[in-house]
C-alpha cells in the first residue's frame, strides 16, 4: 500500500545491470563517426568516465539497492495478482486515486462510451490515405513550412488515435472520461505547426 500510496507517476528509476556496457558500444558507435585524428583523444576519456563509474558500483550492495529490489518484487507480485485477476489499475477522474477494477468492466465503460455518443465506424482505416494527403498538403505550404524542414512536420509511421478512460468515481454507474492520444496520428506535428504560425501572427 505504501508503495501504491506514491501514485501512477512513481518512478523505480531501476538501473539495468548491462548499462556501462551499452553505455561502451553507445560511445564506441558514436566515436566512428568522428574525424580519424580526434577519435583516440575521446575514447580515452570515454574509458576514463566508464572507469570511474565501475568503481563507484562495483561495492557492496547498499540499503537503498536493497530497498530498490524489494519495490521491484512488490510491484512483480501486484502484476501477477492483477493478471491472475483478470483486472487493471488506472487513475481516477480527479484527484490522484488510483482505481483497481476489472478489465471487462472496464473495456465495457468504453464500449459504452462510443456507442452512447454516434460514433460511426469505418469499414477500413485511413490512415495511409490521410497521410498522402497531409503529405500533398504540407508540400504546397512552401511558405508556411520551408522545403528543408517538411520532414519535421511528418509522422513517419504514423496509426489511428488510441483511447483510454478515467473512470469519474463521483458519478453514478463510475463512467469514464476519454482520454484521446493523437501525438502519432497523420496531422498531429502540421496542425501543430499551424498554431504556432497562427498565434505569431495574431
Amino acid at each position: 500500500m505504501i508503495l501504491l500510496n506514491k501514485g501512477l507517476k512513481y518512478n523505480l528509476n531501476h538501473k539495468s545491470k548491462h548499462r556501462l556496457s551499452n553505455t561502451a558500444l553507445e560511445a564506441e558507435a558514436a566515436t566512428w563517426r568522428l574525424p580519424t585524428g580526434e577519435q583516440e583523444h575521446v575514447r580515452y576519456h570515454v574509458v576514463h568516465n566508464l572507469q570511474k563509474r565501475y568503481k563507484l558500483n562495483s561495492g557492496k550492495h547498499t540499503g537503498t539497492d536493497r530497498n530498490m529490489r524489494n519495490k521491484i518484487k512488490t510491484i512483480n507480485q501486484i502484476k501477477i495478482k492483477l493478471k491472475e485477476a483478470d483486472a487493471i489499475v488506472t487513475k481516477a477522474d480527479k484527484g490522484n486515486s488510483i482505481i483497481r477494477l476489472n478489465e471487462d468492466d472496464y473495456n465495457s465503460k468504453i464500449h459504452t462510451f462510443i456507442s452512447s455518443n454516434s460514433f460511426s465506424q469505418s469499414a477500413q482505416d485511413i490512415t495511409n490515405k490521410l497521410q498522402r494527403n497531409i503529405r500533398t498538403a504540407i508540400n504546397e505550404c512552401s511558405d508556411i513550412i520551408p522545403k528543408d524542414k517538411k520532414w519535421k512536420y511528418i509522422n513517419l509511421n504514423p496509426s489511428t488515435p488510441t483511447i483510454r478512460g478515467l473512470v469519474k468515481i463521483y458519478k453514478e454507474e463510475s463512467p469514464i472520461r476519454p482520454i484521446i492520444n493523437w501525438k502519432n496520428t497523420p496531422a498531429y506535428k502540421f496542425a501543430k505547426a499551424l498554431v504556432k504560425k497562427n498565434n505569431k501572427i495574431i
